[in-house]
């Protein structure tokens, strides 16, 4: 059994007034947490009073204030340099834990045969954080079980019938030792796709990386979180680091499914590309775009049927609720 379990919980944020006292607390509340180091990552709001007002008197919460917006990554790395215990775990500002969810992690896991432990996700909403609507597993996945290269890119290849089941969405406990050992970090450029980036480079340094059944992490879907507020520019840096993964995928099977979750990535992009111009110059804009993009363009008319789907389900469903 794992002897030192000691826990740094790293939780970076960007104007989460409504929800940084909850993520700070339910970290706190972790017996086997010995840091919690909050990133402020030049927030206009009172993010950093409000997960002040948290602190439990243990001396175990380091606030940092950024005074320039730095992104997740690079607020990241911060924090796990600015920690000294053997192993990491990362909480969303808009997310939290149940009590003893880490307990039970390394309860689950067992041994020490792993270099990076995850628990299925409980997603919930912000209108009810305590209702769980979904969870990351799909019904009938067997636990716990071992994640390689070709498994995880596989459960990473977005399907219209598994929305937000990809994989990169984990947040594993993750050992400290082998970071350091393969001189690993967040990737700097990322605002977009860093946890997965990440699991990538740990798997192909040959981590040993576990799932087991949920222990308690509730992620919440808030529509003005920073995960859905993405600029053309996030996507187009995470399809730079895409490609350079590419290269490293040591088998053609790698290569061709990683190659899904690029063309996803870059037909997202070009879409995204393609509104930009049409903002700016109407409709011969997005006209002029999809023309240097035309593999896109499946892609793009599924996205826009879709959307407009949604819109017409949510009229439909405010009309009712008005009745």
């Amino acid at each position: 059994m794992t002897k030192d379990r000691s826990t740094a919980v790293v939780i970076t944020a960007r104007n989460a007034a409504k929800t940084a006292a909850r993520a700070v607390s339910s970290a706190l509340r972790q017996d086997v947490v010995r840091e919690v180091v909050f990133i402020d990552d030049a927030s206009t709001d009172f993010t950093s009073d409000v997960a002040a007002s948290e602190d439990d008197g243990s001396g175990r919460l380091k606030i940092i204030r950024l005074n320039d917006n730095v992104g997740p990554s690079r607020a990241r790395n911060i924090a796990i340099a600015a920690s000294a215990s053997p192993f990491i775990c990362i909480l969303d500002a808009d997310d939290y834990m149940a009590p003893r969810r880490l307990e039970s992690l390394f309860e689950a896991a067992g041994s020490d045969n792993w270099d990076l432990v995850a628990d299925d996700l409980y997603f919930a909403s912000e209108e009810d954080p305590a209702a769980v609507y979904d969870r990351l597993l799909e019904d009938g996945t067997q636990t716990p079980l071992k994640l390689d290269l070709n498994r995880f890119i596989a459960a990473n290849v977005p399907r219209k019938d598994r929305y937000r089941r990809e994989f990169g969405f984990l947040k594993p406990i993750i050992r400290r030792s082998f970071l350091e050992a393969h001189r690993l970090r967040y990737d700097e450029r990322l605002r977009l796709g860093e946890d997965f980036v990440l699991y990538i480079e740990c798997l192909l340094q040959g981590a040993m990386f576990r799932v087991v059944a949920a222990c308690g992490y509730f992620a919440i879907e808030r529509r003005d979180s920073l995960s859905s507020l993405h600029r053309t520019d996030d996507v187009e840096a995470l399809s730079v680091a895409l490609g350079e993964l590419h290269e490293k995928m040591p088998t053609p099977a790698t290569q061709a499914a990683f190659r899904q979750v690029m063309d996803f990535t870059r037909n997202n992009l070009a879409f995204r590309k393609m509104l930009d111009a049409k903002r700016r110059d109407g409709l011969y804009g997005f006209i002029r775009e999809a023309a240097k993009a035309p593999a896109s363009l499946p892609f793009v008319a599924r996205s826009i049927l879709d959307a407009k789907s949604s819109a017409a389900r949510k009229a439909l469903s405010d009309v009712w609720k008005t009745r």
